[in-house]
């Protein structure tokens, strides 16, 4: 079944969502700074229909209300939903309602765009349905009015698909949680392996390893921010193993996997793939998971039933792969393995990096770039400050505790049980899944813990003060 992509940018708050939301350990604002309210579009009595027999309903609608101004919305629980439909009650949840035959109506996708910045997309999701989340202290700031004096509006872009045999009538529905509390904003940058407006590109049949920089493909980006990533995901369609993003060391930088995003399928499905080679940046094979109500195709039968992708991975990023400078050059790997039988023109391979970029980032010594970049050894201990922040430790303080990278113990000097041990512990481990805290050496850091740099580098300061 072919997936249709409008925008571009309509997964943009889903990777957000898979980088940021539900199981990724974050948490939003306590309710007494919080209030929720619900978006409902198109608002009662009216409503979309969407024709029955693989019928699709695909539109875009401008100048919609937000569900609130002057708020920093840090939440968003979007669904598809029933709405002035004969057979089911106003908001009842509609995704393959009744094994598919007769209510087969799902939401392929939409997105939300803030009309006074097309390039400010809000959210976006699938039939995944799930929930962007910012990590606490951030959030989306929606304004009154914009730029040039007039009204913010919404614009939302959407297709709807309904593999049953009658027509239903629904609406896409988000439950909003903001404050009025001002908070941090999260900046967006998207990368994408295609070169297309619409995301899309062609893969064969088999196994393949589509990257930025491949010919016909999208060049490497080259970073022209710089920040910390807060969180990030990526997307690939059916048959999708995962799609992986690559710092490529460019200047003194340290090439290595910032991220890789791998896609989830309900297990037994026949488009679960397998076959990567299992190196770093390409894993094996997907996930399967338990399976979610309302994602099997209606043309998937026993013994071999079809399981549409049903999520992505979220990314674990170490403290230096979080660091993105500008100029640093992101390379995008999409492995899909396609046992359809023929060539799949509409796959995708897109990831975004959400930033907290100055002034919500560490500036030790006020210099404009930000601690994660800085050559400069602000407090002077004898570490820079892109050092401390790979270390975890404070770009501003020589002593105290997370103050000087070889005192892992915060005693305020290195001895060999405290400090020195701890780290030999963990020798030759990348990190992760070493901790942070040991990655001491060179500069800038390297992300394995060994002799000539980490436990060189504290034995040379042995017995010595901070």
């Amino acid at each position: 079944m072919k997936r249709i992509a409008v925008l571009a940018a309509t997964f943009i708050a889903l990777l957000l969502v898979l980088a940021l939301g539900e199981g990724g350990g974050l948490s939003g604002p306590k309710p007494a700074d919080a209030a929720t309210t619900t978006w409902i579009w198109p608002q009662a009595p009216l409503f979309y229909t969407v024709p029955g027999n693989n019928g699709a309903l695909t539109s875009t609608e401008f100048f919609l209300t937000p569900p609130c101004t002057n708020c920093w919305i840090t939440r968003i629980e979007p669904d598809l939903i029933y709405q002035g439909d004969v057979s089911h009650a106003d908001g009842t949840v509609a995704n393959y309602n009744n094994n598919n035959t007769t209510d087969g109506v799902w939401l392929h996708h939409f997105v939300v765009v803030n009309t006074c910045d097309l390039t400010g997309r809000i959210i976006s999701s699938g039939n995944e349905r799930t929930v962007l989340q910012d990590p606490p202290g951030y959030g989306y700031y929606q304004a009154a009015t914009c730029p040039d004096s007039s009204p913010a509006t919404w614009t939302l872009n959407y297709h709807i698909h309904n593999s049953g045999i009658n027509e239903r009538h629904v609406a896409i529905r988000l439950n909003v949680t903001y404050q009025t509390t001002p908070l941090a904003s999260a900046v967006p940058v998207w990368l994408d392996v295609s070169t297309n407006m619409n995301s899309e590109y062609t893969i064969p049949t088999g196994y393949s390893d589509k990257h930025t920089g491949d010919s016909g493909m999208h060049a490497d980006y080259t970073m022209s921010v710089q920040g910390k990533i807060i969180g990030m995901g990526g997307h690939v369609h059916d048959y999708g193993i995962s799609v992986s993003a690559f710092n490529t060391g460019i200047g003194d930088r340290r090439d290595d996997w910032i991220c890789t995003s791998v896609a989830g399928y309900g297990s037994g499905s026949g488009l679960l793939p397998t076959g990567g080679p299992g190196t770093p940046g390409h894993p094996a094979a997907a996930n399967g998971e338990t399976l979610k109500p309302g994602y099997e195709q209606p043309d998937g039968l026993p013994p071999n039933p079809k399981y549409h992708i049903q999520s992505m991975t979220p990314c674990s990023i170490s403290a230096r792969m979080s660091v993105i400078c500008v100029g640093d050059v992101i390379r995008l790997h999409t492995q899909y393995n396609n046992t359809s039988g023929f060539p799949i023109t509409d796959a995708m391979g897109i990831m975004v990096m959400y930033l907290a970029t100055p002034p919500n980032v560490p500036d030790a010594n006020n210099n404009g770039t930000w601690d994660g970049c800085d050559t400069a050894d602000s407090d002077g201990d004898g570490f820079s400050d892109r050092v401390e922040v790979s270390a975890t430790t404070l770009a501003n303080s020589r002593c105290g505790a997370n103050a000087w990278p070889p005192d892992m113990d915060n005693s305020g000097y290195v001895d060999v049980i405290g400090d020195i041990s701890m780290v030999a512990s963990n020798f030759a481990a990348k990190v992760p899944p070493a901790p942070d805290r040991d990655d001491l050496a060179p500069n800038p850091t390297d992300g394995v813990i060994d002799v000539t740099g980490d436990i060189s580098t504290m034995a040379g300061l042995f017995a010595q003060h901070c």
